[in-house]
């Protein structure tokens, strides 16, 4: 931590005292100490984009000067304790290969199950995405996500994180998420909620530095948290998994939260207690002068000296039994109206066939192993995700899916996101740069007096690095090859 003065400091740890019985005394100076440093940043691998993690971790590691600490709860993610370089300033984190994100913030993802089986999951409150991309890398992307936030602000930076993050079975959607559990009851087999709070994470940082917060702010958000969570509870299913976490650690936000519906539904669920033994932190049986249900022990209440990282409350729940909640007709817009249709049969064999003759690519694998259907409009081939035209056909959405192709002069001719996304995979149609020319193409300029492989001229091809990164796609004009990376990839440093 960076005080602004030595007044902003003691306001600070004055805030810390109200946790100062909580601990012993020795655990209270550490949290003192660790609160008053920094926070490392952490680093989370796209798995998308990584098929060999712990190899492409040690490249990043020697290329930029990076010394890394593993954390406990992710195999994918480790903090950054020190960068010649910074992460938010390469190339890969500029293709999407991996996050940055507070340590703490990926614990909440890390508590569902892993065993892969289809699974239709909502994150309740998705912005700004990290979560999210943990979501959708938890799935293998073969499953449905739907991101929703409740603020329609959001979404344009929601939206650019979720296309460079790759993923093609993600809906982003914009309603309040009180409402989920009155349209969709007993829907989802995984439910994040990561709930609006006051951000007490009692560390201070530049993106959440300390600010006074009133037992009135805390006690509004409270009532707010629980109203999103018995939405949370009512979708999901029965035997699904809801995960509840705050980036705040005051009490009102978090045991409390849980025992309000423990005492609501006290057989509807049950908070899974085994997180708390292996990771050494457990939530609170009482604060001040409330006491709380044994259960909500279970909760994992991580104070920034836990793991060294700014402070974090989570909680699963697995539900086993209906709740009684009111339901409603959801909004409704016919899906006729977006004017998407299904491709007939011969001209997704067309498109097929063109896409393993041009790149080796098998389209019908990849619409398989993702659940995927092809959808057409204006002329445009779109990816769109089984899972929603089967239960969310007519409800409205923000985004959906991803562009796959367009006709050019009667002939499919694929777009830059599918290469982003697929573009690995190709055995054919692509071409290397050498590191000069890749520095060039990563700000955006056209490449020329190029030698195109013998028949690439003309068409769309694959980019990649002398080090075998997706670096999307261009088109091999004679002469010229004409960039086609999006400008949410392009260097902007």
């Amino acid at each position: 931590m960076n005080p602004k003065n030595t007044a902003s400091q003691n306001d600070f740890l004055s805030a810390l005292t109200r946790y100062e019985t909580l601990l012993a005394p020795a655990r209270f100076e550490a949290l003192k100490a660790c609160a008053l440093q920094p926070a490392p940043s952490s680093v989370r691998l796209n798995l998308l984009k990584c098929p060999e993690p712990e190899q492409f971790i040690q490249h990043l590691a020697a290329s930029y000067g990076w010394q890394l600490k593993a954390l406990p709860f992710s195999k994918y993610a480790w903090q950054l304790l020190n960068a010649q370089t910074s992460p938010g300033k390469t190339m890969e984190h500029q293709l999407g290969y991996y996050y940055i994100q507070d340590a703490a913030s990926i614990l909440p993802v890390s508590l569902f199950d892993q065993v892969q089986k289809p699974r239709l999951t909502l994150d309740m409150a998705a912005s700004p995405g990290g979560k999210t991309t943990q979501l959708v890398d938890l799935q293998a992307d073969q499953d449905l996500v739907i991101a929703n936030d409740s603020s329609p602000s959001r979404l344009k930076a929601l939206r650019s994180v979720m296309d460079i993050w790759g993923s093609v079975n993600c809906a982003l959607t914009n309603f309040p998420g009180e409402k989920w559990g009155l349209w969709f009851p007993e829907t989802f087999d995984r439910v994040l909620l990561d709930a609006p709070c006051s951000m007490e994470s009692l560390r201070d940082s530049a993106t959440h530095p300390h600010r006074p917060i009133s037992e009135a702010e805390r006690l509004r958000l409270a009532e707010r948290q629980l109203a999103l969570l018995i939405s949370g509870l009512a979708a999901t299913s029965i035997g699904g998994e809801l995960v509840y976490s705050t980036c705040s650690l005051a009490p009102e936000e978090d045991e409390f939260v849980l025992d309000d519906l423990l005492k609501r539904y006290p057989n509807a669920f049950e908070i899974e207690q085994t997180r708390t033994h292996e990771y050494g932190t457990a939530g609170l049986l009482h604060f001040e002068k409330k006491h709380l249900d044994p259960a909500v022990e279970g909760s994992l209440r991580v104070w920034p000296d836990s793991f060294g990282t700014n402070g974090f409350f989570a909680a699963k729940l697995i539900k086993k039994a209906s709740i009684s909640f009111a339901s409603e007709t959801a909004p409704c817009r016919p899906f006729e109206s977006t004017r998407l249709e299904p491709i007939t049969a011969l001209k997704k064999e067309q498109l097929a066939e063109n896409i393993h003759n041009d790149y080796g690519f098998s389209l019908e694998d990849a619409l398989e192993k993702h659940h995927l259907s092809v959808f057409e409009r204006d002329a445009q081939f779109i990816f769109l995700p089984a899972a929603w035209l089967q239960t969310f056909l007519s409800l409205p959405y923000y985004a959906l899916g991803m562009p796959l192709a367009k006709l050019s002069a009667d002939k499919p001719e694929v777009l830059p996101d599918f290469i982003l996304r697929f573009g690995d995979a190709f055995t054919k149609g692509f071409l290397t740069l050498n590191d000069a020319q890749m520095q060039a193409w990563l700000q955006g300029l056209e490449l020329r007096n190029l030698h195109y492989p013998a028949g690439l001229e003309g068409k769309i091809i694959a980019i990649r690095s002398a080090s075998n990164l997706n670096l999307g796609a261009g088109k091999a004009n004679p002469g010229r090859l004409r960039n086609l990376l999006p400008h949410r990839h392009l260097q902007r440093w």
